[in-house]
């Protein structure tokens, strides 16, 4: 399931919906930072427990669409991206936002029992059409566990963002099934 969950070749749409069981992290600081990102449908401050979550998956001409939305009891967040592959590096970009400030490498990689590792590698910030890099100390460091669940029929997730000066950004995990047949 995990392998037809990740082929974008065109073909069809993505659409789940889950509950994420825990959205945590980050200090005071950290979390007003985090609130900037509401203006770009990339970060949000909000942290909570069961918290029921769409996302969806379409393909575009040069990667994949990655719509996330969190329907907190008051407010409703959205973390938006947009992956692609870059043939030239041979590698895997992921531009975060609407529109897109923030640009990382990311890292795929199969786990012995069969789920998929996402690391975060180089990040940039994008400006004005430029792609200024980021420094180590002020990059969030990912990663992303995904596999599929046989016995529960549906996916989980675990997500963990660090930064080396100011520890947890945020971490979230829960789980997801994909709603076939239905719109997005």
């Amino acid at each position: 399931m995990l392998q037809k969950r990740y082929r974008f070749d065109g073909s069809r749409t993505f659409c789940g919906e889950g509950i994420m069981s825990e959205i945590k992290g980050g200090s005071f600081l950290v979390r007003m930072l985090l609130k900037t990102g509401v203006f770009f449908r990339c970060f949000f401050s909000e942290r909570g427990n069961d918290i029921p979550f769409t996302i969806e998956n379409k393909n575009r001409q040069n990667g994949v669409e990655w719509n996330r939305t969190f329907f907190f009891k008051s407010k409703t967040r959205f973390f938006d991206a947009v992956m692609e592959y870059d043939e030239r590096e041979n590698r895997i970009l992921d531009y975060f936002g609407k529109p897109r400030i923030l640009l990382s490498e990311l890292h795929l990689e199969a786990s012995s029992d069969g789920g998929l590792v996402i690391t975060s590698g180089r990040q940039w910030l994008l400006i004005v059409g430029k792609k200024i890099p980021l420094p180590a100390w002020l990059c969030g460091s990912s990663t992303v566990y995904e596999a599929y669940d046989e016995e529960m029929n549906c996916f989980s997730i675990k997500v963990h963002v660090k930064n080396r000066i100011l520890g947890t950004l945020f971490s979230y995990r829960g789980t997801f099934r994909e709603t076939e047949g239905e719109t997005c």
